[in-house]
C-alpha cells in the first residue's frame, strides 16, 4: 500500500468517479491532513497565491468536464455581445440579463433549457461566451448566412450567436475545458466573476470509491503538479488501482 503520513500531508489519495459512461481515477500526490492547519507565512504569500490560482483553474476544469460529460447536451454555442445593445465589458451585468432571458424563454416555449457556459475575453477586454445547451426547440432556431443555427431571439436582444449540433460529446467536453487558462483566470479574478456559469440541477459525477492508491498508475491520461488522472471504460479496471 502506497500510504504514508508525512507532516501535514497524506500521500497517494485516490478517487474513482463515474462520469457519463466512463470512470475517472484521480490520484492526488499530497492531500492536506485535516488535523493540521495550513501555514500561511508572509514570506510565502506570493507562492501561496500562485498555488491557489493553479488549484482554482484545475478545479474549474475538472468541474466543467464533469458537467459536460454527465448531462445530455445537444448544441455547442458561441454567444457574442453587440456593443450597441449591451456593455461588452461588464460580464456580470450581461450574465444577469442572460440568465433572466433564459428563464423567460423556458416559460415562453415550455421547455427546460439547460446551459454550461465559459466566458472568454477579447484582447480589448470585451467578453463573449462558449458553451453547451440542452432544451432548445426547433421553433426557437433558424439558419444564418454562415450555415449555423441561430437563436434569433438571443441575437435580437444581445448580439450575434452561432449554434452547432454536438456530434462527439466526449471530444467536445475536453475541448471546452481549454478555454479555462491562467490568462483567462486573471481577467475573471479582476472582475470577481466566475470561471463558468451553469444551470441549477445539472447531473454530477457519482463517487464510486475513495481511498489510497495501491498500484502505480500506468500510462495516465493527464499528469500535473498535484495530481494524475486516468480514464477507464470499466469499473473493474479503475478499482484495481485503489484500496
Amino acid at each position: 500500500m502506497l500510504y504514508k503520513l508525512k507532516n501535514k500531508y497524506i500521500e497517494n489519495m485516490a478517487t474513482v468517479k463515474k462520469i457519463g459512461d466512463r470512470y475517472k481515477l484521480s490520484h492526488c500526490y499530497l492531500v492536506l491532513n485535516k488535523m493540521f492547519e495550513y501555514d500561511r507565512n508572509c514570506e510565502n504569500r506570493g507562492k501561496v497565491n500562485d498555488e491557489k490560482l493553479n488549484s482554482n483553474i484545475s478545479r474549474a476544469k475538472s468541474t466543467v468536464l464533469e458537467l459536460a460529460l454527465c448531462n445530455p447536451w445537444e448544441h455547442f454555442i458561441t454567444l457574442t455581445i453587440d456593443k450597441n445593445k449591451y456593455n461588452r465589458y461588464d460580464l456580470r451585468a450581461y450574465y444577469k440579463h442572460l440568465s433572466q432571458f433564459v428563464r423567460d424563454q423556458r416559460k415562453k416555449y415550455n421547455t427546460d433549457i439547460k446551459y454550461l457556459l465559459i466566458p472568454e475575453q477579447h484582447k480589448n477586454g470585451a467578453w463573449h461566451m462558449h458553451g453547451f445547451l440542452h432544451g432548445l426547440t426547433s421553433d426557437m432556431l433558424t439558419e444564418n448566412a454562415n450555415g449555423y443555427m441561430d437563436w434569433l431571439e438571443y441575437s435580437k436582444k444581445f448580439g450575434y450567436c452561432s449554434i452547432d449540433k454536438i456530434k462527439h460529446k466526449e471530444k467536445a467536453a475536453f475541448y471546452i475545458t481549454k478555454y479555462i487558462s491562467k490568462d483567462f483566470s486573471k481577467g475573471i479574478k479582476k472582475l470577481n466573476a466566475k470561471m463558468y456559469y451553469c444551470s441549477q440541477g445539472l447531473k454530477r459525477a457519482e463517487l464510486i470509491k475513495e481511498g489510497l492508491l495501491k498500484h502505480k498508475l500506468s500510462n495516465p491520461d493527464y499528469v500535473g503538479d498535484y495530481a494524475a488522472v486516468k480514464w477507464f471504460d470499466s469499473i473493474e479496471s479503475a478499482l484495481y488501482y485503489i484500496d
